[in-house]
């Protein structure tokens, strides 16, 4: 059986935190797949997201008119929320993960945790089938 993916558009690796997440939301059978691609123009996240619907798109926050883009294209995606305090180890605990469903114009938080020095939170929604 084929393994549902979950692409990661960022040039650092994964957290723990976001690895547990991603885990929590997706199922513990999905192929994480890293991508350290460099968008040039506003409408690259959304074109990156429309050829990637064989799984689910998590994207490093960046710049807003990325971000902006997507959301007009009605692209489905995910982004990390870190604590804005570094953690006595120098990483950025993780506070939420959001899903954003704009052809159903959903925002929403789907894990959280309170603690900025714990790698664990707790997933808001059921696991989401990918397909």
């Amino acid at each position: 059986m084929k393994k549902r993916k979950i692409y990661w558009v960022s040039r650092h690796e994964l957290s723990p935190a976001q690895k547990r997440a991603i885990y929590d939301l997706h199922g513990e059978d999905v192929e994480i797949v890293k991508d350290p691609v460099v968008f040039e123009k506003p409408e690259d996240l959304a074109n990156y997201i429309h050829s990637h619907s064989d799984g689910f798109v998590y994207a490093v926050a960046g710049a807003p008119h990325y971000l902006y883009a997507a959301l007009v294209e009605g692209c489905r995606f995910g982004v990390f929320e870190n604590y804005p305090k570094k953690r006595e180890d120098g990483t950025f605990g993780l506070a939420a993960v959001y899903h954003i469903n704009c052809g159903q114009k959903k925002f929403q938080k789907v894990w959280v945790n309170p603690d900025p020095e714990s790698d664990y939170g707790e997933p808001l929604v059921p696991p989401t089938p990918l397909s």
